[in-house]
């Protein structure tokens, strides 16, 4: 009878275990899907010409200074992920006239910067980003 208990002790922690593996694995997944990236690119977002993935830190203003140079003032397209907003600056420093008609924002989505929605309707915004940052939708 002591080794039946034993036994069924065994088994049951055996088929318990995998359970809790698996939950690890899901949460370490998701924890995955907290630091998502923008691509942002010189040339076609949509051909993923010159793209450079920048890791996003909701409401972290991104320059395109240092290492990042090369951006500014260069962008052309961008891919930001489904469930953020970002918005595109042609300042540093993510700043912005009275008015906005010197920023763009863009959601979840391929664009191309000829083409994006501004305050005033559809402008083109092709080479004018110096900056930008994005947020959870």
């Amino acid at each position: 009878m002591m080794f039946t208990n034993k036994l069924i002790s065994i088994v049951a922690a055996a088929l318990v275990m995998p359970a809790s593996l698996v939950q690890a694995a899901v949460i370490e997944a998701r924890k995955s899907d907290l630091s998502p990236d923008a691509q942002v690119c010189t040339g076609s977002a949509a051909a993923g010409n010159g793209c450079v993935t920048i890791p996003i830190s909701a409401d972290a203003c991104t320059d395109f200074t240092g290492g990042l140079s090369f951006l500014n003032k260069e962008v052309s397209g961008a891919i930001i992920p489904d469930g953020f907003v970002c918005t595109f600056f042609e300042q540093f420093g993510c700043e912005s006239a009275q008015g906005g008609k010197d920023t763009v924002v863009l959601q979840g989505g391929t664009w191309s910067f000829t083409k994006v929605p501004g305050v005033a309707g559809t402008v083109n915004f092709n080479d004018k980003p110096s900056s930008f940052e994005c947020s959870p939708v």
